[in-house]
């Protein structure tokens, strides 16, 4: 693919972070000569000063999509959005490293702990408490009152998960919600149902009857360890306590992980895989592997992301029978539960972020393309291919897909809970994830889960 732009595909990138500089203000007794070339320095840090930003400016960026994908609607969208900059702003290149989402976590991490951070980047919620208390990522406070259009189409919801110390930190590009089954409509009415299950009797039921007509009734993939967390036990954490138990987290007050009502949740979790209704080799397949044999209709369900209909529509391809007639669902209420229901996990989860390093014309330039890789059009870009972006926008899904018909309209009735692994500290959010992998293989219960999770968690709050 040959761009105008620069884009380097390759695991590390170069990142030059040289921000353009300005100059102090000029004082009484300075000679017109030293005040010409500081007022030609303070244009250079204000851009836009003339009306049009039109310095020559490289930007290295990092995100989780290839530009390349052909089942990533985000990948999509972002070839659309780089073509619109071009073609708008020729004087900005982009020197791009793309990779996949669980790779992207981890050379990330290497990023921030090196001082290396790219330009401009995808930021996890729960990454910013440290990148910003480490003066690596810069608020897009100002981005926001800068051009009121666009940040006003960003909901209090959508920025809550980029918000920390009352400033925000990253462009919502997605409307998530993390914990959904995609199931199988035709099949599950085969075993005599014909809605998914709304408490957990019938769970156990319909499940046990899936599996002994030869389905695996709900596929998973866990390998990189965050889907156990992030679409599983958002949900049953919070059916179990409630939201009160998250704000408990967060302030430090509370039972923590060793909380007797969020455990219920995770003992039901754990039910889940005790009975083999889950696929033995969920943690060792990832979350777009577990897409074929649902296809083929090995998997009578499985548990995903919103995020998951742009990839599934397109890995269907042009038999797209399997999609038509798949439902959309939450996971049940179960006796002794405190949080709502129907209700999932959701929110941006993550954000189109800076290097707090960046300054005059080179801040200006991320400040742009981070307002196209989040605006309308970005919206719009991934509604064609079944996605949804972080602003609002008039679209008719069922033209892409009755699927997401199905998913609008549960996602206006099912309450938005917050998303755990947003928010929680890393080395927490890392403690649960090890400890799902072992609590889903049958190795540990849901109590020996929240002891170790508690110690590293008591650990954040020395």
């Amino acid at each position: 693919m040959k761009k105008k732009i620069s884009v380097i595909m390759s695991l590390l990138l170069v990142c030059s972070m040289l921000g353009a500089c300005g100059s102090d203000q000029a004082e009484d007794n300075k000679t017109n000569d030293t005040e010409q070339t500081e007022n030609q320095e303070s244009e250079a840090a204000d851009p836009e000063a003339d009306g049009e930003f039109t310095e020559e400016v490289t930007l290295d960026v990092a995100m989780m999509w290839s530009l390349d994908s052909t089942t990533d609607a985000k990948s999509y969208a972002l070839n659309r959005a780089i073509e619109r900059l071009e073609k708008d702003y020729p004087n900005i290149t982009i020197n791009y490293d793309g990779s996949v989402h669980d790779d992207y976590q981890t050379i990330m991490m290497t990023y921030a702990a090196a001082d290396t951070l790219p330009d401009v980047f995808n930021v996890k919620g729960s990454w910013i408490p440290g990148m910003v208390e480490n003066g690596q990522l810069g608020t897009i406070d100002e981005f926001l009152e800068q051009d009121k259009e666009w940040g006003d189409g960003f909901s209090e919801d959508m920025l809550f998960d980029m918000k920390y110390d009352g400033h925000y930190y990253g462009a919502p590009f997605q409307d998530l919600c993390c914990s959904l089954i995609v199931y199988n409509k035709e099949i599950y009415d085969s075993v005599g149902y014909d809605h998914f299950p709304e408490d957990w009797d019938e769970l156990l039921d319909c499940f046990t009857k899936l599996k002994d007509a030869g389905y695996v009734p709900l596929g998973m993939g866990n390998s990189g360890q965050w889907v156990a967390n992030s679409c599983m036990f958002g949900a049953f954490g919070d059916r179990g306590a409630g939201n009160s138990w998250y704000d408990d987290i967060m302030n430090g007050t509370g039972d923590g992980f060793l909380d007797e009502n969020m455990l219920l949740g995770v003992e039901k979790m754990a039910e889940l895989a005790e009975k083999g209704f889950m696929n033995s080799n969920m943690n060792s397949i990832d979350q777009f592997e577990v897409m074929p044999p649902y296809i083929n209709e090995e998997y009578a369900s499985y548990v995903d992301g919103s995020w998951t209909f742009g990839t599934l529509i397109a890995t269907a391809g042009d038999d797209q029978s399997i999609v038509e007639k798949s439902g959309v669902a939450v996971f049940p209420t179960f006796d002794g539960a405190k949080g709502e229901y129907p209700a999932t996990p959701g929110g941006s989860a993550w954000g189109q972020a800076y290097n707090a390093n960046l300054t005059g014309a080179k801040k200006e330039a991320a400040r742009i393309f981070i307002q196209y890789i989040s605006d309308e059009q970005w919206c719009l870009d991934l509604a064609e291919k079944g996605d949804f972006g972080g602003q609002s926008v008039e679209y008719d899904y069922g033209q892409t897909s009755p699927i997401l018909d199905a998913y609008v309209s549960l996602k206006e009735s099912a309450a938005k809970t917050p998303q755990y692994d947003c928010h929680f500290d890393t080395s927490v959010i890392d403690a649960m994830n090890t400890g799902f992998q072992e609590l889903l293989l049958g190795e540990i219960d849901a109590k020996e889960w929240g002891k170790r999770v508690q110690e590293e968690y008591e650990m954040t709050l020395e």
